[in-house]
C-alpha cells in the first residue's frame, strides 16, 4: 500500500504537471498554485525551494516517464519499425497538452532547455540501438546508426524551440509526430514505406 503522504505528493505533481503544460510556469504564482491544488505554499516548497525549481522537478518527472514508457514499449515489440514507433510515441502523446506558453517557458529557461536536451540525448541512445538492430536484421536501409540518432537529436532540438513552433504553426506534439514519420520513412525499405 502506498503511504498517504507519497500518494498526496504524486497527486500534487500530477496537478502541477497539468497546470505547467497548459500555462507554463512563469506567470503562475506559488499562492495561485497552492489555491488551485488545495494545499499550503509550504507543501509546495517541500517539493523544491522555489517556483523555477518546482518546475524542474515536474519537468524531470514528465520527461523520465516519457523515456521509461518509450523504452519499455520499444523493447516489448519484435518488429524493428514497430520498435522505433513505440519508442517515439510517448513523446508525441505526452506533449499533446503542451501549450505555446509551456514551450516558450521551457525555451526561455536555460536549466529546462538543458534538461530537455539531455532527455532527447538519452532517448536517441536507445534509438541508435534500435536502428543498429534493424539494420543488422535487414529491416532498414544501411544508414550509419549514430548519424541517424544525431540527426534526430538535432531535429528534436529544433522542433522543441518555441520560435520554430510558432513559425511552423505546429504544436510540440505535431512537430514530434512529423519527426517520427520522417525518420520512419527514411529508414523504411520501399516495401515498408507504404505502411509508415
Amino acid at each position: 500500500m502506498v503511504p498517504a503522504s507519497l500518494d498526496r505528493r504524486q497527486q500534487l505533481l500530477d496537478g502541477l504537471e497539468a497546470i505547467f503544460l497548459k500555462e507554463g510556469f512563469r506567470d503562475v504564482t506559488i499562492e495561485d498554485l497552492a489555491g488551485r491544488l488545495r494545499c499550503s505554499r509550504r507543501t509546495l516548497y517541500q517539493i523544491a525551494p522555489s517556483k523555477p525549481e518546482i518546475f524542474l522537478v515536474v519537468l524531470d518527472r514528465f520527461l523520465a516517464r516519457i523515456r521509461e514508457e518509450g523504452r519499455e514499449a520499444a523493447y516489448s515489440r519484435s518488429e524493428p519499425m514497430g520498435r522505433i514507433e513505440a519508442l517515439l510515441e510517448p513523446g508525441i502523446t505526452a506533449t499533446l497538452p503542451a501549450s505555446p506558453r509551456f514551450t516558450e517557458d521551457v525555451d526561455g529557461y536555460q536549466p529546462a532547455r538543458t534538461m530537455l536536451a539531455e532527455h532527447q540525448r538519452e532517448r536517441m541512445r536507445v534509438l541508435r540501438e534500435l536502428v543498429e538492430d534493424g539494420i543488422s536484421r535487414g529491416a532498414f536501409k544501411g544508414f550509419h546508426a549514430l548519424l541517424v540518432a544525431e540527426v534526430m537529436v538535432a531535429a528534436t532540438g529544433c522542433v522543441s524551440r518555441h520560435e520554430f513552433l510558432r513559425e511552423a504553426g505546429l504544436s510540440m506534439s505535431e512537430a514530434f509526430a512529423e519527426c517520427s514519420r520522417l525518420l520512419r520513412l527514411g529508414l523504411a525499405s520501399p516495401a515498408q514505406r507504404n505502411e509508415a
